[in-house]
Parts: C-alpha cells; sequence; structure tokens
C-alpha cells in the first residue's frame, strides 16, 4: 500500500483509503444486518464470509502474491 502513493501525499493518501473503507464497511455492516437477520439467522455468517471471501479474491490478484 506505500508503494500505491508518492511519498509528499502517502499519509493522506492511507489516511483516506483507510478512512473511507472503515466508513463504509464499519457504518453500513449494522445496518445491513440488521435487515438481513429477519430473513435468515445466518446473516452476520454470511456476511463475514462474503468479506473473506472478497479479501481472498484481492489478495491473489494482487501483485505481490500474484
Amino acid at each position: 500500500m506505500l508503494r500505491a502513493f508518492p511519498p509528499q501525499v502517502r499519509f493522506s493518501g492511507l489516511s483516506l483509503s483507510y478512512n473511507v473503507s472503515y466508513a463504509i464497511f464499519g457504518g453500513l455492516t449494522p445496518a445491513l444486518i440488521s435487515a438481513l437477520t429477519p430473513r435468515t439467522p445466518l446473516a452476520p455468517a454470511i456476511y463475514v464470509s462474503f468479506t473473506a471471501l472478497i479479501g481472498t479474491i484481492a489478495l491473489r490478484h494482487s501483485p505481490e502474491h500474484g
């Protein structure tokens, strides 16, 4: 991740990336789980599994591990 930004803006770039992803996943997760739980009690497990799958796919396609 450090190589994604030039040194002059590295702190700002990493900070923005981290905070946007934290806001999306941390902010929307409780609402999403609350909305899906009445349909299936396995909603939290499905959400965690789906998120882990997305992370695994992203890791497999990253240049360092590809």
